[in-house]
């Protein structure tokens, strides 16, 4: 019993002997290991550094335990702080107290917040920060100034809800904020390269956002033309802007400084469909090259292959922000060789089958401003667009173009004009949900439309007047003894040359026109 007293004893001893020894040395550790950092992180992110507190534990294995960490570039108490974590906790081997290696950090509260860049004639405000030796020629190997010892490195940083703010070059930008609720870093000394993994939320559309690559070296004087690349994956709810839905997953890659990434990939969304108008879903399908501006989430949309169904658009132009309004205004030239008049009319019209087929070219101005509204409210389109071989596939619809093709070409009651295709061109534009149709001509054998009016897009409403020419005279469009009635009354219809002329009004529906002759406007030549 005395044996085992005595050898509890010793090693208690010898336990408290080692805490003291091992409170010894963290107590001598501490204060070197905190200035070092202080230092190194002030030096390779050209700021000052503040620190809370910090405390090195011996046992059971070295670990660093700071709080109130806030990093300033250049000093700049005007700005944000580049950086600042509310706490962390470091773990590292024994040698790695003295060669600066720590194997893993793990932080909470990080925040960071990339500066703007300054103009090119603006000096330092804050002079050379703390522990810079002032030569600006002298290279950073990693190692603080003054000091001739290793790089300081971190193996693995990990971070959970951390945020990322980007400040615009311009006063009339918001601040572009990324909320990562995920981020692991490898290999972080801020003067070579590190890779990253991190998962981000995008608000808008609501989705996720997987990304990993690589980033650095920190350029210290402006950290928005530090150097990034990777690739990303991005799911989301278009549902979640107001006016279209679908559920989009996109890929890509991208590379260059901050404040301008090039960027290129492509999005799938299988059911894109405007619920407003509670027509069909359409297979969406896009490959882009662009540039962002990382600093306020601008975009140049430098080339845009879009295909819808079997339609094929191309797009150029900007998405921009500004400051005070919620979302992006994306503006926008569009061009088509390949579009088809039964996908148009799929997404924007209920009625299967559409109501016409044919080939269309369109030429516009996309403009879709911020804010809450519905999309096909707030949408401005203005363009030029020409269909070929337009046919109706409604057949009491395509039998009065077919009638008309007779007429005018005095031929009524031939059954070999049959399903005549049509030709329209016209200018138009779009606002707040109502199509207008600038100076429309529509186009048969033996007879030719022009008119002006508006389609509403949700209710399918038509309202167009105009006049239709026939090539053949008045009598030639009838048979029978109508055809020896007219006769006298040519005349009245010829407005130069020979042929018809006929005022004429379209009412009804997209899908059930109504086209009647208006015989006063006929009559006063209109």
């Amino acid at each position: 019993m005395v044996t085992a007293k005595r050898w509890l004893l010793l090693i208690g001893g010898v336990l408290i002997g080692t805490a003291a020894v091992l409170a010894l040395l963290a107590s001598r550790i501490e204060p070197r290991l905190r200035s070092d950092v202080e230092r190194a992180l002030a030096k390779r992110l050209d700021s000052t550094v503040t620190l809370d507190s910090f405390d090195v534990r011996l046992f059971p294995r070295p670990a660093i335990v700071g709080r109130g960490l806030v990093i300033r570039h250049r000093g700049r108490t005007d700005l944000p702080p580049l950086i600042t974590i509310t706490s962390f906790t470091g773990h590292t081997g024994w040698e790695g107290l003295y060669s600066r290696h720590i194997t893993e950090v793990m932080l909470d509260g990080l925040e960071i917040t990339i500066p703007p860049q300054r103009r090119a004639d603006m000096p330092s405000l804050s002079g050379p920060s703390s522990g810079d030796d002032g030569d600006a020629s002298a290279p950073d190997n990693g190692s603080v100034a003054g000091d001739s010892g290793p790089p300081f490195s971190i193996q693995t940083v990990t971070a959970t809800n951390a945020r990322l703010s980007i400040m615009p070059k311009r006063a009339d930008k918001d601040p572009r904020i990324f909320d990562i609720y995920a981020l692991s870093i490898h290999d972080l000394t801020f003067v070579t390269p590190s890779t990253f993994v991190a998962s981000l939320t995008n608000p808008i559309p609501q989705g996720l956002i997987e990304t990993n690559g690589a980033f650095g070296p920190w350029n210290r004087d402006e950290p928005s033309e530090t150097p990034v690349e990777g690739r990303y994956i991005f799911n989301a709810d278009l549902g979640t802007i107001k006016g279209i839905a679908g559920a989009v997953a996109a890929q890509g890659q991208f590379n260059g400084v901050v404040n301008h990434i090039a960027t290129s990939g492509s999005t799938k969304t299988p059911d894109f469909r405007l619920p407003k108008l509670k027509a069909s879903a359409l297979a969406l399908q896009t490959t882009y090259r662009a540039v962002v501006d990382g600093t306020n989430g601008d975009v140049h949309l430098e080339h845009v292959d879009v295909h819808l169904g079997g339609s094929t658009f191309i797009a150029k132009g900007l998405i921009v922000g500004t400051k005070g309004i919620k979302g992006k205004r994306v503006v926008l030239n569009v061009t088509s060789e390949k579009a088809l008049m039964a996908d148009i009319l799929r997404l924007t019209v209920r009625t299967l089958p559409p109501a016409m087929t044919g080939a269309v070219r369109l030429k516009a101005s996309f403009d879709l401003p911020q804010g809450p509204a519905d999309v096909l409210d707030k949408l401005r389109l203005e363009g030029q667009v020409a269909v070929n071989g337009a046919r109706f596939t409604t057949p009491t619809v395509q039998d009065k173009v077919d009638e008309l093709s007779q007429r005018g070409l005095g031929r009524p009651k031939d059954p070999g004009i049959d399903n005549v295709p049509s030709r329209i061109n016209s200018a138009f534009s779009l606002k707040a949900g109502v199509l207008t149709l600038h100076s429309l001509a529509y186009l048969v054998p033996g007879a030719a439309i022009t008119m002006s009016g508006a389609y509403n897009l949700e209710s399918g409403t038509l309202n167009f007047s105009g006049a239709a020419r026939l090539d053949a005279s008045l009598s030639r469009t009838q048979t029978g003894y109508r055809r020896f009635l007219l006769k006298p009354f040519y005349p009245l219809f010829r407005k130069g040359g020979t042929g018809t002329r006929v005022a004429i009004n379209v009412s009804g529906t997209v899908d059930e026109p109504k086209i009647g002759v208006d015989l006063k406007r006929t009559l006063r030549g209109q």
